[in-house]
């Protein structure tokens, strides 16, 4: 797998389990090396860390694990279709399934869970936040993160995602450079081909 090698404060943070601040102090107190870049951004060779973890008997967390990482889509249509097949060109360790239906999505989180869960809440054939509760709630999808894509921005369907474990709902139609640099954050050290510069502003047709 291409590992990213060197983090940032915010990367090293999520690899320990802990907030940036605890890293810049670890940094500042002498207990972790780091080198400042010309812009004045810390970073933290992974090798670095990765003795500093070893040192304090602290786990790796599953984004920074070795292995592909799994997206889950449950969603169908053209635009799930295109969606899919743009996500796939985003990193080679970065493997994508589309289910086009409540059951095969059931089957696949059974199966073999994913790391990120994403499901469009709009579709009529399956109940989005039903979905997502179940996932939650069974012990075999306690380590996936979930997303949702959804029209509908209320303050009551936000608290319901909440409530059933969703990290973030992107509006639709989906702007891929946000749900690509959602998904970078999730799993930083994949390695990422994708250019956020040449990614769409706006929202894909």
């Amino acid at each position: 797998m291409g590992e990213k090698k060197v983090l940032t404060t915010w990367e090293a943070g999520r690899y320990c389990g802990v907030s940036p601040y605890t890293v810049r102090h670890w940094i500042n107190s002498g207990q972790l090396e780091a080198y400042t870049t010309p812009g004045g951004h810390r970073r933290i060779p992974r090798k670095t860390l990765d003795d500093f973890l070893r040192r304090h008997n602290m786990p790796v967390p599953t984004a920074f694990q070795e292995g592909n990482k799994r997206v889950l889509i449950l969603a169908a249509g053209p635009e799930a279709d295109a969606l899919a097949r743009d996500m796939r060109t985003w990193a080679d360790d970065l493997t994508v399934t589309l289910a086009r239906s409540g059951f095969e999505a059931g089957f696949e989180v059974s199966s073999r869970p994913p790391h990120l869960f994403i499901v469009d809440v709009d579709d009529p054939r399956w109940d989005g936040i039903a979905v997502f509760r179940a996932v939650h709630e069974d012990g075999r999808g306690s380590r996936v993160q979930m997303a949702a894509m959804g029209m509908d921005s209320s303050v009551e369907r936000m608290e319901a995602l909440q409530r059933a474990g969703v990290l973030h709902c992107f509006s639709k139609p989906v702007v891929r450079a946000d749900l690509c640099r959602f998904v970078k954050q999730m799993f930083p050290s994949c390695d990422w081909k994708v250019n956020l510069r040449k990614a769409s502003r706006g929202p894909d047709r």
